[in-house]
C-alpha cells in the first residue's frame, strides 16, 4: 500500500511538473469593428479557447493585442503588419470583411494566422476540389453565406420582382459586390436595387419602388441603429431576408437564415485551430470550410404586421419566432365594442327596424279612416247636335263642368278596431324587434367568444410548434452525438409536420372566425381585426358577477334560479310579443260581437258647377227656366249589416281559435325559459370548479413537461414519455381555453334569457340589479 501511494504521488508530481513548465502562448485578435452586444461573444470565444488549448499551452490575451481598424483598410494593414513585427505574438486570429481582405492578400506568413468572419462565397473563389489553404501558416474558417444562395431562398417563398439590396457601404469599396450581384441576377427572374448604407437613415427614399428586401448591411450597427433599419423596412410593408445576424429576426426582420448553434460550432473551431498551431501541425492542410446546418426563422409579427402570404409549404422547415399574440389589425374590439357596433351597423337589425316603420304606417293608415276625403274632378262633353237640339236646353252640344265631393267617416266600428289592433301588432313588432336586438347581441357576443377561443387555440398550437421544434433539434443533437438512434429524429419530425398542420389549420380558423365577426358587425370582410378580451369574467373577479357566487351554496342555488326564471319571464320580449297579439286578437272576437248591433254613420258632400254651354241645345226654350250653374247637396248615411253570409261569426270563431294557439305559444314559452334558464345555472356551476381545475392540471402539465424534457436531454427516458408529457401539456392549455370562454359564454347565454346585459349598462345600474337580485333572495321563503 505505501509503494502505491508513493508511485501515485511520484506521477502526480509528474504531471504538475509539465503543467508548471507550459509556455505562454500569446494570441492577437484583429478585428474590424467592435460592438457593445459583442463583447460577451468575446469572452466566450477566449474562454473556449483556454479550454480547449489549456493542456498543451499557456493561452495569453493582451488587452494590446486585441486590435481594431474601425473599417479603414490602412488601419488594417497596419494593424496586422504590427502584430506580425512583434515577437510578443504566437498566433493571429482575423475576423472580419476588411482584415481578411487586407491579410489574403499577402502570399508568404511569418506566423501562423487564422482568418475567419463575414467573408461571402460570393467573392471567394478556389480551385474545384481545394479544401485546404495550401499556404504554410495559413488556414480560413469559412461559413456557407452566400448572396446566391440566399436570394434563391428568398425567391422560393417569396416570387419578387424587384428586390433592395441593402449592403455596408464599405463592402463596396473593396469587393466587387456589384458585378458579383450582376451574375447573380442572371438566374433570377428579377430586378435589383443595391442600397450602400452607412447609417439607418441612408435608405429613405430609395424603398418605395421595391416589393422586398435582402439585407446584408447593418452588421456592426448597434441594437437601436438595427431595430431602427428594420422599423423603416416594415413600415414600407416588404418582406425582408437576412443571414448576417440572427438577432435581426428578434428586431423585426421576416425571414432569417442562421446556422444551427453557430457560436458553439464556431468557438470549438477556432479553438481546434489554434491547438493545432500550438502542436506544430501545418496549417496550409487545415480544412477551411466549416459545413453548418441553417435554420430558416420567420418573425410570426412582422408577418402579421405586413400581411404576408404565408406559404404554408415551408413552415415545416421554419422557426417561428415572435409574439403570435401581437396580430396586426386595423381595429381592436372588446367585447362592450363589439354590442355597441351590432346594434348600430347589424343589417339585419336594420332590416328588422324596417318592420316596425312599417308597423307605424299601418297604425296611421288605420287612423286615416277618420279624415275626410276629398275629391274634385272636371269633364268636358260633346254631344250628337241633333240629340243637343232636342234636349230643350238640357244638354247642350259643348259643355264643361267640375265637382267637388267631401265624405267624413263619422263612426265605424271596423275602423276603430283595426286601429286598437294595428296599434297591439305595432308593439308586438317593437317586441319582435327587441328580440331580434337581443338575439343579435348574443350571436355577436358568440362570434367574439369563437374568435377568442380560434386566438386562444393558434397561440397554443404555435407554441406546441415552437416546443415540438425544440425537442426535433434535442433529438437531431443527440443523434448527430451518437446517444440515440434515427427513429427519435423521424418521430420528432413527424410531430413536427402534425404540428405545422395544426397551426396552418388554426390558422385558417382564427380567420374564419374574424371573417364572421365582420359580417355580424358590418365590416368590410377583408378588414383587419383583432378581439381583446379586457373584460374577463370570472367567478369573484368583478363586483357585477359576485352574486353568481351564491350558486355555489346548494341553499340559495334553488332561490336564485326562481328569481331568474321570474326576471327572465318578466323581461321575455317574445311573451310581450305575444300578448300583444293575444290582445289584438281579442279586440278583433270584440269587433265581430259588436258590429251587429253598431252602424256605421258617414256624411257626405258635393258640389257641382257647369263652366260652358255651347252649341246645339245651349239654350233653354223661352218661357222655361233651367237649372242653376252651380248647385250642392248634403247627406248622412247610416248602415247597419243585417246579415253577411254568416262571416262576422267564422272571422269571430277564428279569432278566438287564434287567441288560444298563442297562449298555448305563450305557455311553451314560459316552459322553455325556465327550461333554459336552468339548464344554464348547472352549466355555470359544473364550469365553476372546470376553470380552477383545468388551470391546475395546465401548470401541473406544463412543469412535467419541463422536467420531462431535461430526462430526456439526459437520456433518462424515451421518446414517447416526452411526446406524452408534451400532449398532455398542449391539451390542458385548450381544455383551461375553453373552460374559461364557455364559462363566458353561459353567462352570455343567461344574460339573454333575462334580457339584461351587463356590458351595456354602467356599473352603477349593474349594482342596482344585483342588489335587487339579493333583496329579492333573501325575502323568498
Amino acid at each position: 500500500m505505501k509503494n502505491t501511494f508513493i508511485l501515485l504521488l511520484l506521477i502526480f508530481s509528474s504531471f504538475l511538473g509539465r503543467s508548471q513548465q507550459q509556455e505562454d502562448y500569446t494570441i492577437a485578435i484583429l478585428g474590424d469593428k467592435l460592438i457593445p452586444e459583442n463583447e460577451q461573444i468575446l469572452l466566450q470565444l477566449k474562454e473556449e479557447i483556454k479550454s480547449v488549448v489549456g493542456q498543451s499551452a499557456n493561452i495569453v490575451f493582451k488587452d494590446s493585442f486585441i486590435l481594431l481598424n474601425d473599417l479603414n483598410l490602412e488601419k488594417a494593414k497596419s494593424n496586422y503588419e504590427n502584430m506580425v513585427q512583434s515577437d510578443d505574438v504566437d498566433l493571429i486570429l482575423s475576423f472580419g470583411s476588411v482584415n481578411n481582405f487586407v491579410i489574403g492578400k499577402n502570399k508568404i506568413f511569418s506566423k501562423p494566422v487564422i482568418l475567419f468572419g463575414v467573408i461571402n462565397d460570393d467573392f471567394i473563389t478556389f480551385p474545384e476540389g481545394q479544401i485546404s489553404s495550401n499556404i504554410t501558416n495559413l488556414t480560413y474558417i469559412l461559413t456557407p453565406q452566400s448572396y446566391k444562395r440566399d436570394l434563391l431562398q428568398f425567391k422560393e417563398i417569396y416570387p419578387f420582382k424587384k428586390i433592395g439590396i441593402i449592403v455596408d457601404d464599405y463592402l463596396t469599396e473593396i469587393y466587387p459586390v456589384k458585378n458579383t450581384l450582376n451574375d447573380i441576377f442572371k438566374t433570377i427572374e428579377a430586378e435589383y436595387v443595391l442600397i450602400p448604407i452607412k447609417q439607418a437613415n441612408d435608405v429613405d427614399g430609395k424603398l418605395e419602388s421595391l416589393d422586398a428586401v435582402y439585407l446584408s448591411g447593418g452588421l456592426f450597427f448597434n441594437k437601436d441603429e438595427q431595430i431602427s433599419l428594420v422599423n423603416k423596412i416594415n413600415q414600407k410593408n416588404l418582406p425582408s431576408f437576412t443571414s448576417i445576424n440572427e438577432h435581426l429576426s428578434d428586431y423585426g426582420v421576416l425571414l432569417t437564415s442562421q446556422p444551427v448553434n453557430n457560436l458553439e460550432q464556431f468557438f470549438r473551431r477556432i479553438a481546434l485551430n489554434i491547438e493545432s498551431a500550438v502542436n506544430g501541425d501545418n496549417l496550409a492542410q487545415l480544412p477551411i470550410y466549416m459545413d453548418l446546418q441553417a435554420k430558416l426563422s420567420l418573425n410570426i409579427e412582422t408577418a402579421f404586421q405586413i400581411n404576408f402570404p404565408l406559404k404554408y409549404s415551408f413552415l415545416l422547415r421554419t422557426n417561428i419566432v415572435g409574439n403570435a399574440n401581437q396580430i396586426s389589425f386595423q381595429k381592436q374590439y372588446t367585447l362592450p365594442e363589439v354590442f355597441h357596433q351590432v346594434l348600430n351597423q347589424n343589417l339585419n337589425l336594420k332590416a328588422e327596424q324596417k318592420n316596425i316603420e312599417l308597423a307605424n304606417q299601418e297604425v296611421k293608415l288605420s287612423k286615416s279612416e277618420y279624415l275626410p276625403d276629398l275629391s274634385t274632378s272636371l269633364s268636358g262633353t260633346h254631344l250628337d247636335p241633333e240629340l243637343a237640339k232636342v234636349s230643350n236646353g238640357s244638354n247642350p252640344e259643348y259643355s264643361t263642368s267640375g265637382n267637388i265631393t267631401f265624405e267624413q267617416l263619422i263612426f265605424s266600428e271596423q275602423a276603430s278596431a283595426n286601429i286598437k289592433i294595428q296599434k297591439e301588432l305595432k308593439e308586438a313588432t317593437k317586441e319582435t324587434y327587441n328580440a331580434k336586438e337581443k338575439d343579435a347581441i348574443l350571436n355577436a357576443g358568440v362570434a367574439f367568444y369563437n374568435a377568442l377561443i380560434a386566438k386562444a387555440n393558434f397561440l397554443i398550437n404555435d407554441e406546441n410548434l415552437r416546443v415540438t421544434r425544440q425537442n426535433y433539434e434535442i433529438a437531431q443533437q443527440k443523434y448527430d452525438a451518437g446517444q440515440t438512434g434515427k427513429s427519435d429524429v423521424l418521430r420528432w419530425k413527424s410531430e413536427l409536420a402534425m404540428a405545422t398542420q395544426n397551426i396552418v389549420n388554426s390558422y385558417t380558423q382564427l380567420n374564419q372566425s374574424f371573417n364572421e365577426l365582420n359580417q355580424i358587425l358590418n365590416n368590410p370582410i377583408g378588414l383587419k381585426i383583432d378581439v381583446l378580451n379586457s373584460d374577463f369574467k370570472k367567478p369573484g373577479d368583478k363586483d357585477d358577477f359576485k352574486f353568481f357566487n351564491m350558486l355555489d351554496d346548494p341553499f340559495l342555488r334553488e332561490r336564485f334560479t326562481h328569481l331568474i326564471e321570474e326576471k327572465a319571464i318578466e323581461n321575455a320580449h317574445e311573451l310581450k310579443s305575444l300578448q300583444h297579439n293575444i290582445s289584438a286578437s281579442k279586440r278583433s272576437a270584440m269587433l265581430q260581437q259588436r258590429s251587429k248591433f253598431l252602424p256605421t254613420i258617414g256624411l257626405q258632400g258635393q258640389y257641382n258647377h257647369t263652366f260652358s254651354r255651347d252649341g246645339e241645345g245651349a239654350t233653354y226654350p223661352t218661357g222655361i227656366t233651367g237649372a242653376p250653374d252651380g248647385y250642392y247637396n248634403v247627406g248622412v248615411q247610416v248602415s247597419l249589416p243585417i246579415f253577411q253570409k254568416n262571416q262576422r261569426n267564422i272571422n269571430r270563431q277564428k279569432s278566438f281559435i287564434q287567441r288560444d294557439q298563442l297562449n298555448i305559444q305563450k305557455d311553451e314559452t314560459i316552459v322553455s325559459i325556465k327550461r333554459n334558464v336552468n339548464d344554464i345555472i348547472l352549466s355555470i356551476v359544473s364550469q365553476f370548479s372546470n376553470i380552477e381545475l383545468s388551470k391546475v392540471s395546465t401548470e401541473a402539465a406544463k412543469e412535467s413537461l419541463e422536467l420531462m424534457q431535461i430526462s430526456y436531454s439526459n437520456g433518462a427516458i424515451g421518446i414517447t414519455s416526452l411526446i406524452d408529457s408534451q400532449q398532455a401539456y398542449f391539451q390542458a392549455q385548450q381544455q383551461q381555453a375553453n373552460a374559461d370562454y364557455n364559462f363566458q359564454l353561459s353567462i352570455l347565454q343567461l344574460e339573454r334569457i333575462m334580457s339584461y346585459f351587463f356590458s351595456l349598462h354602467s356599473d352603477e345600474e349593474n349594482q342596482v340589479f344585483v342588489n335587487q337580485v339579493k333583496e329579492r333572495i333573501v325575502q323568498m321563503n
